[in-house]
């Protein structure tokens, strides 16, 4: 047996070095792997790469497109902000002045009112005055009244017989004359 195992393994060393090498390929798949990738490579350099690179430059061009409408947009909604904010201070401005008028209106119709009313009160004033002094007037008549009545009662009885008319008269005046003082 050891021929035949000397044997045998004279023939798996023949075999291996006989099989071909898993690394390297075998000539004729070289040969057909190259003429297939150059045939392919061809096909694809004439039909598949043209089409490519239109698709590219297509898409490009839309982004590109996209992007100026995008600065566009950008740069309208800007005009549109400051037209916007230029309309709102005017807004701003207008209710001011609005407002500032409607303040000098009312005051001016305050003024107005209070002139239309000075010569009433003015009047009602020297109404009151003149009846103050009207009552004043009554009042210091009624008094004199009373007093020269009191007075002569008072003097009669003081001087019954003794003053005649006239002397009598010139008392009650002088003593008119001392109380209305």
């Amino acid at each position: 047996m050891s021929t035949l195992g000397a044997l045998a393994a004279a023939a798996a060393e023949e075999a291996v070095a006989e099989a071909p090498n898993p690394i390297i390929p075998a000539i004729d798949e070289v040969i057909w792997g190259t003429l297939s990738f150059l045939i392919l490579f061809v096909v694809m350099a004439k039909y598949a790469y043209p089409a490519l690179k239109k698709a590219m430059e297509a898409r490009s061009e839309k982004i590109q497109g996209d992007l100026d409408a995008a600065d566009t947009a950008r740069s309208e909604a800007e005009g549109l902000r400051a037209e916007y904010d230029a309309k709102l201070s005017e807004a701003q401005a207008e209710a001011g002045r609005i407002l500032e008028a409607a303040r000098s209106e009312a005051e001016q119709v305050r003024q107005d009112r209070i002139a239309a009313i000075e010569p009433e009160i003015a009047e009602r004033r020297a109404q009151a005055e003149a009846d103050i002094e009207a009552a004043k007037a009554r009042a210091l008549a009624d008094v004199r009244t009373q007093v020269t009545s009191l007075a002569v009662g008072a003097a009669e009885q003081v001087v019954r017989s003794s003053l005649d008319e006239a002397a009598y008269a010139r008392l009650v005046d002088d003593y008119i004359e001392s109380v209305g003082n």
